[in-house]
């Protein structure tokens, strides 16, 4: 590997400035740059794709070679715009401005001028314009966009992503020529971002998916790998595996449910000689989802099992979410699995109309919120539950879900709603009767048979007969004569 920086270190200025005007910056990376580099410049002059994925591990300096990239372009691509987004513009701001500036400083005079806009740099006869993903970027543009580079997924909200891509960046690529999206970046917290199951997807299909781990910074000494390590908590942890070893895996401070596991979590239904039905169901209304899932407790094995789910956007009528909640709990298994009950949390007047129209429902305990998600997640921890493959939404939440920013609420996603599917889960872990279907209760409101006490005479006669006594009968202390 040739190191270029090392080898135009003593060039003049006016060598310099010919480099600058001809758009060749290229020594100005770092040595373990290099390879990222012209990998992204042979593909994006060769290459019919329209996105190009680097995954980058931290200590690689991928914010500098970003900037590096996107000025060259506007020195390149006349009267264009360059585009740099970040999770949000703030953070794109804070990433691009103090790099530009440093890149800037052996420039030739008047070619990197800053506007009046922070967001905004004009080069050449281009612009390099900054962005995020939770504002329309491609708006601040006066030119047609030749590229666009995206810095750091890993902190952007998928609803953000889903919207910039589909009604700003990608659109803003329309007119361009050859134009790329190009991704340097880490790995997003949750395993379903839109960013790993659909834009690595094609990178991948395409041939333009690339990793560079920790491993490949050779220029890392030592002692500054093991304070990676260090810093990241060691190499089992989940931010070292994410950040410096381009892994996907989920995040367990911000998930939910953090030892859901679909290896030991969702299996297809065990069906018991007998059980206890019930539908849970968490009515979303005119803004959420409504979720109803049908689940039984699996007394022998101390599961709860649930079976099958249905799910609306919100606005659903009430009668085609009463029919698709009848038509699921048709489909119970025939047997000893009794149908026993429904519990729905929905409004008050909602519950009544549909229990005199013959849908009988009973409102679930709703007090302690974060006791009752604790309550359910430890449920996972200890393998209480199981869920059949058939309950998508239930899977994909219990994955993914995550709490807002002061873990006071479920965050709110599209493809997730507000985590409906989870409150669901919530109400049938606590409501779920568990009694035993197999014998008949002395009491019938309690779980175990409870024989009467027996006194002291009785226990001294059982054991005078387990000696071969015969014929004795058990008298009161001081009654012997």
């Amino acid at each position: 590997m040739t190191d270029l920086a090392a080898i135009h270190s003593d060039l003049d200025m006016p060598a310099r400035h010919r480099m600058w005007l001809d758009g060749e910056l290229s020594w100005k990376i770092w040595l373990q740059q290099e390879p990222i580099y012209e990998g992204i410049r042979s593909v994006a002059s060769s290459a019919p794709v329209e996105e190009i994925v680097v995954l980058c591990a931290r200590q690689f300096g991928k914010s500098h070679l970003g900037v590096i990239l996107a000025v060259e372009d506007c020195i390149r691509y006349p009267d264009c715009c360059i585009l740099i987004v970040g999770p949000t513009l703030k953070q794109a701001r804070e990433i691009v401005t103090p790099r530009i500036n440093k890149i800037r400083q052996d420039a030739p005079p008047g070619l990197i001028r800053p506007s009046k806009s922070e967001g905004k740099w004009y080069i050449g006869s281009s612009e390099l314009v900054i962005g995020g993903f939770d504002q329309n970027s491609s708006s601040q543009r006066g030119k047609t966009v030749q590229n666009i580079y995206i810095e750091e997924v890993v902190d952007s909200n998928p609803d953000d992503y889903i919207e910039s891509l589909r009604s700003d960046l990608g659109p803003a690529l329309t007119h361009s020529k050859g134009g790329k999206m190009i991704y340097l970046t880490t790995l997003p917290k949750i395993p379903d971002h839109p960013f790993i199951i659909d834009t690595m997807v094609r990178a991948e299909l395409n041939g333009v998916l690339y990793s560079y781990t920790i491993d490949d910074n050779k220029q890392l000494s030592p002692e500054q790998y093991d304070a990676c390590v260090r810093r990241a908590g060691g190499r089992s942890t989940v931010d070292f595996r994410r950040e410096y070893l381009n892994e996907i895996v989920r995040d367990a401070s911000i998930v939910v449910v953090p030892d859901f596991a679909a290896e030991r979590h969702v299996k297809a239904s065990h069906f018991p000689a007998a059980a206890s039905a019930q539908t849970t169901i968490d009515w979303g209304g005119v803004r959420d989802y409504t979720v109803a899932l049908l689940h039984w407790y699996d007394y022998v094995r101390n599961k709860l099992v649930i079976f099958d789910e249905r799910w609306f956007p919100h606005n659903t009528p009430t009668s085609v979410i009463t029919a698709a909640v009848l038509e699921m709990e048709s489909k119970l298994p025939e047997g000893d699995i009794k149908h026993v009950k429904r519990v729905a949390d929905a409004p008050g007047q909602l519950m009544v109309d549909l229990t005199q129209a013959g849908f009988s429902i009973t409102a679930p305990p709703k007090d302690d919120w974060i006791a009752a998600v604790n309550n359910m997640a430890v449920h996972f921890s200890r393998d209480e539950i199981e869920i059949d493959p058939r309950c998508k939404l239930l899977v994909q939440t219990c994955n993914s879900g995550t709490f807002n920013k002061n873990r006071t609420d479920f965050e709110r996603t599209q493809a997730l709603g507000h985590c409906d599917a989870l409150a669901c889960l919530m109400y049938a872990v606590r409501t779920q009767t568990r009694d035993s279907p197999f014998v008949k209760l002395h009491n019938p409101n309690d779980i175990y048979h409870r024989p009467g006490k027996r006194t002291d005479e009785a226990k001294i006669a059982d054991a005078i007969m387990g000696l071969g006594g015969t014929g004795f009968k058990a008298k009161r202390f001081g009654a012997f004569k």
